[in-house]
């Protein structure tokens, strides 16, 4: 999408002196753009717990099964990536879990 990608490269352009940077990009892989970053780590869910974060957010629940009907199967979308982090605990677990990935690279 074109204008992911011009905010994408603002982004890291801005950030050139940085030695890492992060991006949630939720079609990351269906937009093809997973060629421009050198490490992907999928976070996983379960489609109920998805559902039931994004209602807490109130957004409605149409605007979510658009969303998730834009995406790819988890089985497929792995494929693509580097990492799977597993998020069905809370933010705690998964800080800890994305750390010990980033500490890989420091």
């Amino acid at each position: 999408h074109p204008i992911v990608r011009k905010e994408m490269f603002a982004f890291i352009k801005k950030n050139k002196r940085k030695k890492m940077v992060f991006f949630e990009i939720p079609l990351l892989i269906e937009s093809k753009l997973t060629k421009h970053f050198d490490l992907i780590i999928f976070i996983k869910s379960k489609k109920q717990l998805r559902l039931k974060r994004f209602k807490s957010k109130s957004r409605d629940q149409k605007l979510f099964n658009l969303l998730n009907s834009k995406q790819m199967r988890d089985d497929k979308k792995i494929k693509f990536c580097d990492y799977v982090v597993v998020n069905e605990k809370n933010l705690k677990i998964l800080k800890k879990n994305l750390l010990t990935i980033i500490s890989k690279y420091e």
